[in-house]
């Protein structure tokens, strides 16, 4: 048993590189993208070729391979917003192109073994491929969460993101919608091709249908993920909650695995996974419906319950209205920064703190809070100068 929870952290660690990918285009980009299972075929295509024919080491493979997503994901940005095909079709249309592509890319094979190789877990030479496997996911999963987060905290990752938000906006505001499409859904098949590298050389073989699957299982990642992290979460901890969401979607069909359930009920039991994980957020709602209902019937039964109740409705109210002045408190101080500051560099800086601290604001309290963010640093801003309003 532990063996078989050891391999399914191993494949969840690797899958929810292709997770993260997922993340980026269905709910950070808004864009249905079905190119994911022929890009992460694509992906362990390229690399067992690298790799088999051209005895390249697994992790310049993975670059190659990482690549030739990106350039899957270019063909899709451009069906979509060159010739204004509607996302899904795109996908589609690229996804049942990149079947040919994997399968001439393999040399006209159906499959391509990769044992006695330099597959790119193997720089930690005579370790047992298990744990090898389990570090080098860890590292690339870290790397690419941490790279993610720097991305989107820029200007163009914040294009991206804005994009998804409100593409109509963004377009008033006078960014390129159709630059950041294009960058967001080549980042996305990057990872997912690379995915399909890791994958590929952890099970030492590949073939042109390895992707199958592979939209379902991302998906599922992210919601379990959204699940388990609150919404309002740091973008690292939403990021680190997909990897989690994969790691457990991998360790429960592994386990689907060792119970020794037919393989002509793997596909079943793999519908019926992603149908429960589709169900949580409305699980969690209903529970937390549930849980009010039973708070309200104790207040009114017992009035011990009630007072205590009071008593707690006081303090949360108190916390949430002392987190609220203090971030109050942070917009103000940073605009009034910005307008005594004179260095550029630290002036960009400043600002996009303050876009951060508004966008969070304006999340947990609602839009028309900003009303009083700008009515508060108004005040704030007089107060300063020192003018008869003091």
């Amino acid at each position: 048993m532990g063996i078989t929870l050891l391999g399914g952290l191993n494949q969840g660690l690797l899958w929810a590189v292709m997770a993260i990918g997922v993340f980026i285009t269905f709910r950070l980009l808004d864009f249905a993208d079905l190119t994911c299972e022929g890009s992460f075929a694509l992906g362990g295509a390229v690399a067992a070729v690298m790799i088999q024919n051209n005895s390249w080491h697994g992790i310049t493979a993975c670059l190659i391979a990482l690549l030739a997503g990106a350039a899957a994901g270019l063909i899709t940005a451009l069906l979509h917003t060159k010739l204004k095909i509607a996302p899904i079709l795109s996908g589609i249309i690229t996804l049942t192109a990149l079947y040919s592509v994997t399968f001439i890319t393999m040399g006209n094979k159906s499959s391509i073994g990769l044992i006695n190789v330099p597959v790119f877990y193997a720089v930690f030479g005579e370790m047992k491929s298990m744990y090898s496997i389990l570090i080098m996911g860890a590292i690339c999963v870290v790397a690419i969460i941490g790279a993610c987060y720097w991305f989107f905290g820029t200007e163009i990752g914040s294009a991206i993101r804005a994009t998804g938000a409100n593409e109509k906006m963004c377009r008033a505001q006078g960014i390129n919608t159709d630059n950041t499409k294009i960058i967001g859904l080549m980042l996305s098949n990057a990872l997912i091709a690379l995915s399909g590298a890791l994958v590929a050389q952890s099970q030492g073989t590949t073939s042109w249908s390895l992707g199958q699957g592979a939209i379902v299982a991302g998906l599922a990642s992210v919601i379990i993920g959204e699940v388990l992290i609150p919404a309002n979460s740091n973008f690292a901890v939403t990021l680190t909650g997909v990897v989690i969401g994969s790691i457990i979607y991998r360790i429960i069909y592994a386990i689907v695995y060792y119970v020794g359930l037919p393989t002509e009920y793997i596909k079943l039991c793999t519908a019926v996974l992603v149908v429960i994980a589709l169900c949580l957020p409305m699980i969690k709602a209903k529970s937390k419906a549930g849980a009010k209902m039973l708070d309200n019937y104790l207040i009114k039964k017992y009035p011990k319950y009630a007072d205590y109740a009071a008593k707690r409705d006081e303090r949360n109210a108190a916390k949430k209205e002392a987190e609220r002045q203090k971030l109050l408190a942070t917009i103000n101080s940073l605009t009034q920064q910005l307008k005594t500051c004179v260095d550029e560099k630290t002036v960009k800086k400043q600002h996009a703190k303050l876009v951060k601290a508004k966008e969070k604001y304006v999340e947990k309290y609602g839009s028309k809070s900003m009303e009083e963010i700008e009515e508060s640093a108004e005040a704030l801003s007089v107060s300063t100068a020192g003018g008869e309003d003091k």
